[in-house]
């Protein structure tokens, strides 16, 4: 009796070593896809926030350059 416990016991352990090994497989899977997805989100908000920067700083540029002209009294 004892030695039918142990094997039915072992039998249950090594299945679910089995099942979470799979599980964790997958779900580090999952993770990694979601990371890249997250890794390329972030990048595009970069450019963005990179091009919309350097727009700004040109129309300051220009408005700088135009009030200059205006208060230039070589005119």
């Amino acid at each position: 009796m004892a030695w039918s416990n142990f094997m039915v016991t072992v039998a249950g352990v090594a299945a679910v070593a089995y099942l979470m090994k799979s599980d964790v497989r997958v779900g580090a899977a999952t993770f990694r896809r979601n990371l890249k997805h997250i890794r390329g989100w972030l990048e595009e908000q970069s450019t963005a926030a990179s091009k919309a920067t350097k727009e700004e700083v040109k129309q300051v540029t220009e408005k700088a350059k135009q009030a200059a002209k205006r208060e230039d009294p070589s005119d």
